[in-house]
């Protein structure tokens, strides 16, 4: 995503400034909210037990993630500069999800309303259309969960071919 922003100068500020602070969302999506959102994900979506520990854990990150989010969009329409940005993209993803992930956006309107200022945009709506025909229906069977979570060191990579 970084690389193609830069390379063709797109969604992504011109400035040294503003490129730093696209970096720093970027680097603080890939090591808070996409990890805190994916953890809570497994437990919500994919854990065999109801483990309340875990998932009252990372529901807490997710929402203080939430909370990282609302506030940098008092007053601002994208999270860097004046127009839609990568940091935007990469933010956007794990928010468009809060209700599957048992999260409310009631008390985060700013996130709440760039959410959907985001959701509109056609090439997004293009983008979250993409693939619908394959996405699962159902829960993952046995083969699926021991791919998924089950793998070791000595199993990894044997199923594929």
């Amino acid at each position: 995503m970084l690389h193609l922003a830069r390379r063709h100068r797109r969604f992504i500020a011109s400035d040294p400034v503003g490129e730093k602070e696209t970096l720093e969302w970027l680097f603080w999506q890939v090591g808070n909210q996409g990890p805190m959102a994916g953890q809570l994900s497994h437990f919500v979506n994919y854990a065999p037990d109801d483990q309340p520990y875990a998932r009252e854990r990372y529901a807490r990150e997710y929402d203080r993630c939430l909370g990282v989010l609302e506030r940098r969009l008092v007053g601002r329409t994208w999270l860097v500069g004046d127009s839609y940005s990568i940091a935007d993209m990469i933010c956007w993803p794990w928010v468009l999800i809060a209700r599957p992930l048992t999260a409310s956006l009631d008390d985060v309107p700013n996130v709440r309303d760039w959410r959907q200022r985001i959701k509109e945009r056609p090439a997004v709506q293009r983008a979250v259309d993409l693939g619908k025909e394959f996405r699962r229906s159902a829960a993952p069977s046995k083969e699926e969960r021991d791919i998924l979570f089950n793998q070791t060191s000595a199993t990894a990579g044997r199923w594929q071919t």
